[in-house]
């Protein structure tokens, strides 16, 4: 079941969801790329201690690892690949941004790995599909585009390939776009939120 509210315009993106979700079940998930097990990649190397927090000191220990400043307008969203080899941002400035944490960890760069420049206009929202090396992200012009991240992990630190355009959508009503969206697997259903 899929559900969606909004402010009057349930049935076009309703529509759109069961759009999404009947094309993902017909077409083979071979194009999505392999499965991608959740929690951290486990690395070689110094292991970071993790932060506790202390009720009787005020001050925190956090420490800054890095300037990210490759987007040049306003960052509208960010999300996690689920092996958190990766973290995805997306901008005002038409771009969507992949960086790598296990060089942004050793502080080998503070640039980002890709950038993906096909969208036509704002970047608003953006997430990560679960168990994927893949993305969604959402423009104002009413463009919904998934994205495959090609990554192999042959040595300590991963190798970023190429990026993918594997489906395309786009909202039917000019003017109208997507500004939230969440997806999660449950089993062999998967079930996207979109508002």
């Amino acid at each position: 079941m899929l559900t969606c509210t909004t402010d009057g315009h349930e049935n076009i993106l309703n529509k759109l969801l069961e759009q999404l979700y009947s094309n993902a079940n017909k077409e083979s998930h071979t194009d999505f790329g392999p499965r991608v097990h959740d929690g951290p990649v486990r690395r070689r190397g110094p292991v970071r201690q993790n932060f506790v927090r202390d009720n009787k000191r005020k001050a925190s220990n956090a420490s800054l690892i890095s300037h990210l400043t490759a987007h040049t307008d306003s960052v509208n969203g960010i999300a996690v690949s689920p092996d958190h080899a990766f973290f995805v941002t997306c901008s005002d400035d038409n771009t969507v941004k992949i960086w790598d944490t296990a060089r942004l960890e050793r502080n080998v760069t503070s640039k980002s790995r890709h950038s993906y420049s096909q969208h036509h206009s704002r970047v608003k929202c953006i997430c990560v599909l679960e168990n994927s090396h893949c993305f969604a992200s959402a423009a104002e012009d009413g463009s919904l585009h998934v994205v495959r991240v090609f990554i192999t992990q042959t040595a300590s630190l991963p190798k970023y390939s190429k990026l993918q355009v594997i489906r395309e959508y786009r909202l039917q009503r000019p003017g109208e776009y997507i500004t939230c969206m969440v997806h999660f697997n449950l089993g062999e259903l998967s079930f996207h939120n979109m508002s």
